[in-house]
């Protein structure tokens, strides 16, 4: 040892030499005295010892290095540095490290670290495995998948199995028992159930597993926890879900359903009434022990909690699963089972957007008849025709809520004759007949609130906010929408939680409360894509580019409308599809770029021959743009034919803001045509409109159009007082958008500047 010692301290002399030791675990006694030797010397020498250990095999061992690094740490000669489990962060170093370079695509290293939960030997093992199968292959200078993610088997290689099986094998039949009994419970356990299932005492069980813990780091402890029933218990989790998995392989399958049973029983005991809050461990438990009743139970349960936090696919999974129980079940209860199971997946798959699905689980739910009451057969026949509605398809819509209808006369029930009439109602207002739709939605809130059937009123206040925010009241929109969004939250709806936030966030944006208005949509879209939902999601981009357009922001109007056009086809939502064509002519239009604003022009006119549900609104600003395109293009005869068109069906539908619109056109139409008076009445007209109906984005524009005039005209003091007013809406909107570089972007605009120089 002593000339060991001295050959180093030679050595580094010269300069400092680390000395790296690998698998100390392996080291004999006196390669260890060697180390305690160095140790003691290594204050005077230019010398760095590094060792790597398992510290699992030096503990079960009683290996000589433990007693060695005891003594070393209390004299402060060492330092232990325990690694843990590799972060994402930390494979994707190493993919990049090992495969130099390479255009692997983002998902890899996920999915690496989700099949190793960052366990470094596998995860590197596996990463072996793939470049081994031919997987991960160099070209063209570059490491790539040579198959997509998808098509990979990225189950543990054999070398891991084989290691993970003589690490288990090694243990003694007591401790290997336990820990197979523990894998029934899953990648987590509890001492209390496991020490039921094996009919000993807790703590004897506990120090069973804190030994395993020290000497095999087979198991983890999470901490103690008290179980509803007072009992005291200790969590656990198996140090890698390779671990679980093996030692539950290893259980023969009549002794995997026995315990299934038993665990899912003592869950049973200590969790009583709280037992649906462990719903999804349950069903897997009574599943596994082949009790397909109980199974089916606590599967509704597991679907139930996901929906009320909005985990929309999640419960449709797990409704599924459970209708793929039903047949087990005696012949006698799957009726019952069935209609239960299809009008909870039908809901879910509604809220989803996936129409088809849910009109399919309704009529499903409808074939079974002997388990339909008056009140359920209503009840299927309402949300049946409401999906039909929302899905375009708006004849066999009818006969539904006509069959919905007759079946809540039969029921006796007001409040499902209030759905129905709901539907009607939208029916109404799809088609564009406002004055027989409005009064069916008023008379559905008025009699909701006295009966206090929340159902109903949820629907009505989104639809009449929804047609407040159609005829410019955009106040009043904002009222219902606001108690619409409380409601929904209550009632956990995830559907009318998005409608609300839609028109709320719409509301607010032609308030000219931009930021609060998109920052409104933005959180509905996070809502929607945590949700899965796919009918408001596709909506919702090309809104957000309105914004930005009002704002003088084309370029991010642009992008948001492109999005929005892309979103629209990969969902085939038509209405946004034709939306965000509409937005992107527009944006052609200021652009300065005609061939392109017909050309999506036609395309969404195309898609209004197609499919006519709220046609007339979606048209309305068709209309408007198409009338603003061809007078930018100087062809008054076609301008001012949109434009008409645009007058009629605005007066209508008392669209009020499309209704001033339509005065503003005529009267830069006025203009063209030389007629300065024209102008100034028709002007004077949407002034007036807007008077009583607030819509700021419109406002401000038409008072720097009337102000331009008068200044033409040589009016100067007539020509301020219309910039300064107009002044007074641009300071309001800037003072209301949060972003600096967007307020700069607005305050610095050609038509701001106009206004504000005016002003001034």
């Amino acid at each position: 040892m002593r000339e060991m010692g001295d050959a180093l301290g030679a050595f580094s002399g010269g300069s400092p030499v680390v000395l790296l030791l690998e698998d100390l675990h392996w080291a004999d006694p006196s390669s260890v005295d060697l180390l305690r030797h160095l140790c003691h010397r290594i204050s005077s020498l230019h010398l760095l010892l590094v060792g790597t250990f398992r510290p699992e095999d030096i503990e079960r061992n009683n290996h000589p290095l433990k007693g060695y690094k005891a003594d070393m740490q209390m004299h402060k000669l060492c330092e232990e540095i325990a690694l843990d489990s590799l972060q994402l962060e930390h494979i994707v170093e190493y993919l990049d490290a090992t495969f130099s370079p390479n255009d692997f695509p983002d998902q890899l290293a996920r999915h690496i670290h989700d099949k190793t939960e960052g366990h470094p030997l596998f995860a590197t093992n596996l990463l072996q495995y793939l470049s081994e199968r031919g997987y991960i292959a160099r070209t063209n200078e570059h490491w790539s998948l040579t198959r997509a993610i998808s098509e990979m088997d990225l189950e543990a290689p054999e070398s891991v199995r084989s290691m993970i099986g003589r690490k288990i094998d090694a243990l003694a039949e007591e401790d290997r028992r336990a820990l197979q009994y523990a894998s029934v419970e899953g990648a987590e356990f509890l001492s209390a159930i496991v020490a039921g299932l094996l009919g000993i005492e807790e703590v004897d069980l506990e120090e069973r597993l804190a030994r395993l813990e020290k000497t095999r780091r087979l198991v983890v402890t999470r901490g103690e926890e008290e179980l509803p029933d007072g009992t005291f218990t200790t969590r656990y989790r198996f140090a890698h879900a390779l671990y679980q998995n093996f030692l539950y392989g290893d259980l023969v399958n009549k002794r995997r359903v026995m315990l299934h049973q038993q665990a899912g029983e003592q869950l049973l005991q200590h969790y009583g009434k709280r037992a649906p809050q462990i719903a999804s461990q349950l069903a897997l438990h009574f599943e596994r022990g082949r009790d397909f009743s109980r199974a089916i139970e606590y599967l509704i349960h597991a679907g139930d909690n996901a929906t009320k936090f909005y985990g929309n696919a999640e419960a449709a999974d797990h409704y599924s699963r459970a209708l793929d129980l039903v047949e087990r079940l005696p012949e006698e209860a799957q009726s019952a089972a069935k209609a239960t199971l299809y009008q909870k997946r039908g809901a879910v798959n509604m809220n989803l957007g996936r129409f088809a699905q849910s009109v399919d689980d309704y009529i499903e739910m409808l074939e079974q008849k002997d388990a339909l009451t008056p009140d359920k057969e209503s009840a299927a026949q309402n949300a049946l025709a409401m999906t039909l509605f929302f899905s375009h398809r708006l004849e066999e819509m009818e006969a539904r809520a006509d069959d919905a209808l007759e079946a809540a006369k039969r029921a006796g029930s007001e409040e499902l004759r209030l759905e129905t009439m709901t539907l009607m109602g939208l029916k109404h207002l799809c088609y564009g007949e406002l004055n027989v739709g409005l009064p069916i939605i008023d008379e559905v809130i008025s009699t909701a609130r006295k009966i206090n059937h929340k159902t109903a009123l949820l629907s009505g206040l989104t639809w009449r906010g929804c047609l407040y925010y159609f005829q410019t009241e955009y106040e009043r929109a904002i009222e219902c929408e606001i108690e619409a969004r409380k409601l929904s939250a209550e009632l956990r709806d995830g559907f009318l939680l998005l409608t609300s936030m839609f028109f709320h966030g719409l509301s607010f944006g032609n308030l000219g409360r931009i930021s609060e208005g998109k920052a409104i949509l933005e959180e509905a879209i996070l809502k929607a894509r945590r949700n899965g939902d796919s009918f408001w999601f596709p909506r919702m981009p090309n809104c957000i580019g309105w914004l930005h357009r009002e704002i003088q922001d084309f370029a991010g109007a642009l992008t948001y409308d492109q999005e929005g056009l892309q979103v629209g086809r990969d969902f085939h939502v038509l209405e946004a599809e034709a939306n965000s064509l509409i937005n992107l002519g527009i944006d052609h239009t200021y652009a300065g770029q005609p061939e392109q604003t017909a050309s999506v022009f036609a395309e969404a006119r195309e898609i209004f021959k197609r499919d006519k549900w709220f046609r007339w609104r979606y048209s309305i600003r068709l209309e408007a743009a198409s009338a603003e395109h061809w007078l930018r293009l100087g062809d008054l005869t076609k301008a001012r034919e949109y434009t008409e068109r645009l007058m009629a069906i605005a007066s209508e539908m008392e669209a009020r803001k499309y209704v001033a619109v339509a005065h503003k056109l005529r009267g830069q139409l006025a203009i063209r045509a030389g007629n300065g008076a024209a102008a100034k009445e028709e002007f004077a007209a949407a002034l007036a409109v807007l008077e009583r109906y607030q819509a700021p984005l419109v406002k401000w524009k038409l008072l720097a159009d009337l102000g331009r005039l008068q200044k033409s005209e040589g009016d100067q003091a007539a020509a301020h007082s219309a910039f300064a007013n107009a002044a007074e809406i641009v300071k309001q909107i800037a003072a209301n958008i949060t972003d600096e570089s967007l307020r700069e972007i607005f305050l610095t605009s050609a038509a701001v500047r106009e206004v504000l120089t005016g002003a001034s």
